[in-house]
């Protein structure tokens, strides 16, 4: 009997076949195995860039950045030599670059140029890319895949990682980008506090400074105007913010310091735009548009801009970008960029991106941060993010993988004692669900507060069969913790810290795990909904509680397994990383956590490795599986590339490889890469490309031979394949490599087995 099943690995298409004895004593087994052919891609007549300089060279033409830097050949594997094929260093594609280590131009501007390629049916295109200096480049260009029948695939080019990022900097995030390049711009410029801002600027108050960025707090504003419009009837205003704002119109002068509501028109509010939700991680960093059509039909010449703080008493004001004026139409992309995932030789338990509906099953106690701009949640200082997964009951072994950066520490924790019921983090998305009245209560970066008669309460509906349950809350500085049964509001008194300590703490040196039994207040209480109130111990002073977090379980006590720490960044790279070029996707073994854990309960907790600094881990994506899990994301393409003035220090400059699919089902004849912006400052470079030929698959022999064997043939022109076997199919298969070393006889490769009377399935892999 024949079982084949294709198994791609690595790129190679490969099979598996079962061997096994039969009451006949003969079998016939096969296997089919794969070689590509690869056609390298002639570029020097194109030409058109020196971006890696030869030892003691000048270079040629312009550098990479205005500081003069070229990639430095010295810094080139020891094995590369010029016109020679080299392969990448995770094995996945060969490529042939031009005389790199001599003074000449060795890379493609990429602006609208068209390869024409060999005709032929291909399986894939790879290519070396270099994004310097800049990470956010050619984000709507497309590759254009040409078929000799007229058609064509396209492929997204961009963002291509900088040259001083993580080659898979952009997986998993959430990109905005605006493209201007279909729009006639009448003003723009960056709130840097430069020259062109300046020019626009009319007035302004409280303001600060971030990174070179201008952000409002409080009772701030910042005032641009924007005039000489003449008899402009019609124009958008697109202004790029995050946290709360308010952007305000006025086609007239009016003195902000007077009223920053009087003579003024509300045309964006991050609260009414964000259902309620206060941003404090740029969660809502973006380009906001405004038509102005009807303050321009006012014929003053003139718009002013205003933008204030949208929440005043927190601190969380308008951090602003760019300040822009067009007519046109700008195209905005919004949207996750996740790289193609192969689950075929893997079953997958949990998957997710974070910050996701995706994520909410497994997300347990959140005292972290995020979503941020990016999509993404972080956990700094104290701060901590736990998940818990509960897998089937048969799974024996399993991985979580993990696509995160900077200054991580992950621990694991096996099956818990306690049932949680609830659980709220103070100013996050989630708390909306739970805070039923707040009382005048303000939330801060990740906790809520509430200061002199102001309070706030939160409610929980328990499951109807619970009696006994208790409420964990992270709280400090001077606070009262009442509790009442359904929704009456008759609260009684549980903890007061101020009575009960006879301190006033003022400096949230107190903040801890506090708990309050709930189960009186479940007593005869059908609905089991109960009511948590916090208010101020002392309201004369305005030291109420600072709330953090709140639990609902089962027992007092955690009942949690201690966490052991698997994975620390520290450990890893031997500094305190705060640049994220160590996001990437880290891959625990979960076998510790899973064996005598017969309800397959664990978790996974990710804390800061530098509390001190804030630059903990930022978790993208993860996902828990069995087998093999086949991320295709950009790589490097070489390990240890320097700048010519020797940075970055403790990495690789960013010159990356990419895959493309191929139809092989047609002839390729051109590849086409995209125009260049005339908006877009950065610059992508080509060094190289390689067209992989759709795989062939050469017969494979079998035979019954002299001592009731069975001969496994291939050819030996097949070079780089290894036979290996394993008792079962699925997502549990464990690959190991046959012993035996097999025999060349004539143009073949042979190998000559005894069937068993066990099922054994063998592959061929690259």
């Amino acid at each position: 009997m024949n079982v084949l099943h294709p198994l791609p690995q690595n790129g190679i298409r490969s099979s598996v076949t079962r061997l096994k004895r039969l009451l006949t004593a003969s079998l016939v087994v096969g296997s089919i195995l794969g070689t590509q052919a690869q056609t390298f891609l002639d570029l020097t007549t194109i030409f058109d860039a020196d971006v890696v300089l030869e030892p003691n060279g000048t270079g040629l033409g312009d550098a990479l950045d205005v500081d003069g830097r070229r990639i430095a050949a010295g810094s080139l594997p020891t094995a590369y030599s010029d016109g020679a094929a080299i392969g990448t260093q995770d094995g996945r594609a060969q490529f042939k670059f031009g005389t790199l280590k001599q003074s000449s131009l060795d890379a493609v501007r990429l602006n609208g140029q068209v390869l024409d390629v060999v005709d032929g049916s291909y399986d894939s295109l790879d290519v070396a890319l270099l994004s310097a200096p800049g990470a956010l480049a050619f984000p709507f260009g497309e590759v254009e895949l040409r078929y000799t029948d007229g058609t064509k695939d396209t492929r997204r080019l961009g963002p291509v990682p900088g040259w001083f990022n993580s080659p898979m900097a952009f997986d998993h995030t959430l990109y905005r980008f605006t493209d201007s390049s279909q729009v006639e711009t009448i003003t723009s410029f960056r709130t840097d506090f430069g020259d062109a801002e300046a020019a626009q600027l009319v007035q302004e108050r409280g303001n600060g400074n971030s990174g070179g960025t201008r952000f409002v707090d409080g009772t701030g504003y910042v005032l641009y105007r924007i005039g000489d419009l003449g008899a402009l009837k019609q124009a958008r205003l697109a202004v790029t913010v995050g946290n709360n704002f308010v952007i305000s119109i006025a086609t007239e002068y009016q003195d902000p310091d007077v009223s920053t509501t009087e003579g003024y028109t509300e045309v964006a509010n991050s609260m009414t735009l964000h259902d309620g939700f206060e941003h404090r991680a740029l969660g809502n960093l973006k380009a906001y548009e405004i038509d102005l059509e009807p303050y321009l039909a006012k014929g003053t010449g003139e718009i002013y801009v205003l933008l204030t703080d949208a929440t005043t008493s927190n601190g969380w004001g308008p951090f602003i970008q760019q300040v822009m004026l067009y007519t046109g139409t700008a195209r905005n992309f919004e949207g996750a960029l996740e790289p193609t995932l192969d689950t075929r030789q893997a079953t997958v338990h949990a998957m997710f991106r974070t910050a996701t509906d995706a994520e909410k099953p497994y997300l347990f106690d959140n005292q972290g941060s995020g979503p941020s701009n990016r999509g993404h949640r972080f956990a700094d200082g104290s701060g901590s993010i736990t998940y818990r997964f509960d897998l089937q009951d048969d799974v024996a072994n399993a991985k979580l993988t993990v696509d995160m950066a900077n200054n991580f520490v992950v621990s694991l924790s096996g099956a818990s004692e306690s049932v949680r019921y609830a659980n709220v983090a103070a100013a996050t998305p989630e708390e909306k669900a739970f805070l039923v009245d707040e009382g005048g209560s303000i939330p801060g970066g990740d906790f809520r507060f509430a200061d002199g008669t102001a309070y706030m309460v939160y409610q929980f509906d328990l499951p109807d069969d619970v009696t006994t349950a208790f409420a964990k809350l992270r709280v400090g500085n001077q606070f009262i913790i009442e509790a009442a049964a359904g929704t009456s509001g008759d609260f009684k008194v549980e903890m007061d810290w101020v009575a009960e300590s006879g301190q006033e703490t003022r400096d949230n040196s107190n903040l801890a795990f506090y708990d309050v039994d709930l189960t009186p207040y479940l007593a005869n209480n059908p609905t089991k909904v109960v009511q948590v109130r916090l208010s101020d111990g002392l309201p004369s002073d305005g030291w109420g509680p600072y709330l953090v977090s709140i639990a609902i379980q089962n027992r007092k006590d955690s009942g949690d397994a201690v966490f052991t720490p698997v994975l620390d960044a520290q450990t890893l790279f031997g500094e305190d990383i705060r640049t994220e070029y160590n996001k990437k996707y880290y891959t625990l073994d979960l076998t510790s956590v899973l064996a005598n854990n017969p309800r397959k309960e664990f978790f996974v907790k990710f804390t800061d490795g530098s509390t001190g600094d804030g630059w903990g881990p930022g978790i993208f994506w993860m996902a828990v599986h069995t087998g093999t899990l086949g991320i295709h994301t950009d790589e490097l393409v070489f390990q240890d590339l320097k700048t010519t003035q020797g940075d970055p220090t403790g990495y690789g400059a960013g010159l990356i490889h990419r895959r493309y699919s191929v139809n092989p089902a047609k002839t390729l004849s051109a590849i086409a890469f995209p125009t260049k912006p005339t908006t877009e400052n950065n610059v992508v470079h080509l060094l190289a490309g390689t067209l992989n030929s759709a795989v062939v698959a050469p017969t494979i022999t079998t035979a019954r031979v002299t001592g009731n064997l069975v001969r496994l043939a291939w050819a030996s022109s097949a070079t780089g394949y290894r036979l290996q076997s394993t008792a079962a199919l699925g997502s549990t298969a464990s690959w190991s490599d046959v012993t035996q070393t097999p025999q060349t006889i004539g143009q073949e490769w042979v190998l000559d087995l005894a069937p068993t009377d066990s099922s054994r399935y063998f592959r061929l892999t690259k």
